[in-house]
């Protein structure tokens, strides 16, 4: 009897030992989480009140950018010499912006046209504000974005022609109420005349 309470006993040694537990539940591996495919804040500091500001993210044309008020999305970006009807100045082309803004607060939140100037360059003046309304298409240059609401409208600027092709960006910086600046979002894209 003896005998076989030791060989009872170094079997189950001999199973807990080598990994082999009777008892245990095996349970499926766990999936790694997805990742986010929108592009994301980087270099940001916390402030005490939870905020976090100083960032910036980088995207392209499709990539939907996440500020702490809504998000946006470049959808297309086109050079033209003339919109339904209108000119530019001389010397200078139009450059239309189709983009969805998209509200992710539970309320109302007053927008700007101006919120989104466009640069292309180094030079101090490489830079353009969207247009006073030119077209029904056009976004307005103050609107309310509204619970739950998503708002495609065209923003057009006055640029001067390239002579090639020449990269284009257009900023949004998050701004709060108590004059405390967020963080930058930046899209990027090459447009030229063909």
């Amino acid at each position: 009897m003896m005998k076989c309470l030791r060989l009872i006993s170094l079997l189950v040694c001999v199973l807990f030992v080598s990994g082999c537990n009777p008892f245990a539940v095996e349970t499926p591996p766990e999936e790694p989480p997805e990742e986010d495919p929108r592009p994301q804040v980087i270099g940001a500091r916390t402030l005490e009140d939870g905020r976090k500001v100083g960032g910036s993210a980088k995207g392209k044309i499709g990539e939907e950018m996440v500020s702490v008020f809504f998000s946006f999305t470049v959808n297309r970006a086109e050079l033209a010499g003339e919109f339904e009807e209108n000119k530019p100045e001389r010397s200078y082309i139009y450059l239309i912006i189709e983009m969805t803004v998209r509200s992710i607060l539970d309320r109302s939140l007053p927008m700007w046209a101006d919120d989104f100037p466009i640069q292309w360059g180094d030079g101090d003046n490489d830079y353009a504000y969207p247009l006073e309304k030119i077209s029904d298409s056009q976004m307005d240059a103050e609107f309310s974005l509204h619970e739950g609401e998503s708002v495609t409208k065209n923003l057009i600027y006055e640029v001067p022609a390239p002579d090639g092709e020449r990269e284009y960006t257009i900023t949004y910086l998050e701004y709060f109420a108590d004059d405390v600046e967020g963080n930058m979002f930046y899209v990027s894209f090459n447009l030229s005349m063909d």
